[in-house]
């Protein structure tokens, strides 16, 4: 499902509507108050992500939000924002989300609704969000809070701050796990104790004494060198991390050699270099590469990820890109959808419409009902040019 807000694209995944049956029981006990507490989760949640995702747009980026099974998450373009910018788009996902208990508590206090079935709904607003927000705040990544904590603690200590934040993290785990099983949140308890053991695994990892060549530190380093300007040492710290052992590592510095590569005007390198690459971890890295593969008329691959690279980068630049190719693949209902997206961005006038019409590109597909359903949507004056 798919749909947009405030100019913010939502996708709801399948799993989260899997998620959402178990977690009210509906399957079990299909009643008006099941069916309440559904709708309470999944507007708790849009306004928790939609405080993180409205945060992003303000600073000028992209956001785009996912409802997936355990939750959701808002994703957007952090290149050019700075680190107390993400902080804030971090701490307002709480924020606006405790409005929503302010609210429930105010209606409720002052008396003014007497139906037993929306005062159940402001009840199990209230509720619900409050566990939620103590839950989201307790300091464990990758909850908000702990991510707010690592960063205050990373700024005023460093690398000392970081390993801090993820012991703090360990034993608010170990402390607030057997409480939930106690108190009969089985779920969070579980989702709270996988979170534990990952910060113990981390934990563990970092126990040796700090290394100053570590793979992390090196990355850094030739992030520097690209704020310098300094391409050349940037690019031979790259190279050598595109044989680390670390994953996250190993991509972060393809991603970074891939823009470097495009910014030569080394297409062809970058191209191969993302083309080889785990395409299941990358990031900005895979717009970069469908964009590079439409201009070597790979267009089955920008078909393949045209739904990642736009909750990536949901913009106008990317839904007519992903239009395009499947226009040249003669899919002409794909092709018009995406079109359709493009131009629910706002950005465009009756001239650019047509000079779209006109473009080679949709030659085949531009005649077929199944595109001119979804063109003829953009703009009603566009209906005598298609007849």
């Amino acid at each position: 499902m798919y749909f947009r807000f405030l100019n913010i694209p939502v996708h709801i995944h399948p799993t989260f509507w899997l998620f959402l049956i178990f977690f009210t029981n509906i399957y079990r006990d299909f009643s008006i108050h099941s069916c309440i507490l559904g709708g309470v989760l999944l507007l708790s949640l849009l306004v928790h992500e939609y405080g993180h995702a409205l945060t992003a747009l303000y600073f000028g980026a992209r956001p785009a939000i996912t409802l997936e099974a355990f939750g959701g998450h808002a994703q957007y373009n952090a290149s050019g924002l700075t680190r107390k910018q993400q902080f804030f788009i971090t701490l307002n996902g709480p924020l606006l989300e405790s409005l929503l208990i302010v609210v429930s508590y105010g209606l409720l206090e002052c008396g003014i609704f007497h139906n037993p079935y929306i005062r159940y709904f402001l009840y199990a607003t209230m509720q619900l969000n409050i566990l939620w927000c103590l839950l989201n705040l307790i300091p464990l990544a990758p909850l908000d809070g702990g991510h707010l904590l690592r960063y205050l603690l990373e700024r005023k200590f460093g690398q000392k701050g970081l390993k801090a934040s993820v012991a703090i993290g360990l034993v608010c785990a170990a402390i607030a796990v057997p409480y939930l099983f106690y108190q009969g949140f089985f779920f969070f308890g579980c989702l709270l104790l996988f979170f534990g053991f990952q910060h113990f695994t981390i934990l563990k990892k970092n126990a040796r004494p700090y290394c100053p060549d570590s793979p992390f530190q090196v990355y850094i380093r030739s992030q520097e060198a690209i704020k310098n300007n300094d391409l050349k040492k940037a690019k031979d710290i790259l190279k050598k991390l595109l044989k680390s052992q670390d994953s996250s590592i190993k991509n972060s510095a393809t991603e970074s050699l891939a823009k470097i590569y495009t910014l030569e005007n080394q297409g062809d390198k970058s191209y191969e270099l993302l083309l080889h690459a785990d395409h299941r971890f990358l990031k900005e890295g895979k717009k970069l590469l469908c964009t590079l593969a439409y201009e070597r008329k790979n267009y089955e691959l920008v078909t393949k990820y045209s739904r990642d690279i736009y909750t990536i980068d949901a913009s106008f630049e990317t839904a007519l890109l992903n239009s395009k190719a499947f226009a040249k693949l003669n899919k002409p209902a794909l092709s018009g959808a995406w079109l359709q997206t493009a131009f629910q961005f706002g950005c465009y006038t009756l001239p650019i419409i047509t000079d779209l019409l006109n473009d080679p590109t949709y030659a085949l597909v531009k005649d077929h009902d199944d595109f001119k359903q979804h063109y003829q949507k953009i703009n009603p004056e566009n209906r005598r040019t298609l007849s």
